[in-house]
């Protein structure tokens, strides 16, 4: 991916460019991808993936302000630009994937194994 400055003549460019070129904008950096369709090839794995995203951001919703707080100190603590919401997907997603498709209960905490 390429960092890019005043693409396309102008000051910000986001969206695809004759199916081509895909312009976006992701934590403040602008940058330019080849444009590409996904492929969807429905596995079982896939499947299981999309489910726990879903159960994961349903969860978030019904978890506490605490907890939250607690994410977004373990987000922080990370050292990379990411928010409590994406560290407590990704954390759910591999709590779920180690232990057979499975969803934590609530509270699910940054130090839930």
């Amino acid at each position: 991916m390429a960092k890019v400055y005043a693409p396309l003549m102008s000051i910000d460019a986001s969206g695809t460019y004759a199916n081509q070129l895909t312009y976006a904008k992701w934590k403040g950096i602008r940058y330019v991808r080849n444009h590409v369709i996904p492929t969807n090839p429905r596995t079982s794995e896939q499947l299981n993936v999309r489910n726990a995203f879903a159960v994961a951001v349903d969860q978030w919703h019904q978890e506490d302000a605490q907890t939250k707080a607690l994410w977004e100190a373990a987000a922080q603590a990370a050292g990379r630009p990411m928010s409590a919401f994406n560290l407590y997907v990704g954390k759910f997603i591999q709590w779920a994937k180690g232990h057979m498709w499975q969803t934590p209960a609530i509270p699910f905490t940054p130090t839930t194994e």
